[in-house]
């Protein structure tokens, strides 16, 4: 329940309004950071059934057509938990430079699909300044994620 539950508060504070210049319609992609960070950890604690439907809530909360968060988080789930093994022994920038290339697609693949949906090529300048955020943002949340999976182990 706990990487639910995490990725869902992620999704949540991705949508507080950020009062900073350039940056307030644009956001990190908060819940594709929890989605690859547990996928890889905890395969067995967040599965494709609640990535799906975490990414159904997102496009409810967001607006944006219904089920293209819910592929993009799908496909990042499915295979980041295929490649978990890899990722074991690996130093924490292997795993960042994974993130990149995954968030880089996964951003993609949600621009296209919306812009398909609505029938008009969204902007492309905010989908680039959310990947920069994203990528950036990532060690933070991974460290954070970190101290919540070590307490959960703690406990069991």
């Amino acid at each position: 329940m706990v990487p639910a539950f995490s990725v869902f508060v992620l999704l949540l504070i991705s949508l507080v309004p950020v009062g900073l210049p350039m940056v307030s319609t644009v956001t990190p992609a908060l819940t594709l950071m929890s989605v690859f960070y547990w996928s890889i950890n905890r395969p067995d604690l967040l599965t494709a059934l609640a990535a799906f439907i975490i990414g159904l809530v997102q496009d409810l909360l967001t607006g944006l057509p219904l089920g293209v968060s819910s592929l993009v988080l799908l496909i990042v789930q499915t295979l980041s938990a295929n490649q978990g093994r890899f990722f074991q022994n690996k130093s924490f920038a292997v795993l960042w430079w994974a993130f990149a290339l995954v968030a880089l697609a996964a951003l993609l693949v949600q621009w296209l699909f919306t812009s398909a949906l609505i029938g008009a090529l969204l902007p492309f300048k905010p989908l680039v300044t959310s990947y920069i955020l994203t990528a950036a943002l990532f060690p933070l949340i991974a460290w954070v994620l970190t101290r919540v999976q070590n307490g959960l182990l703690q406990h069991v």
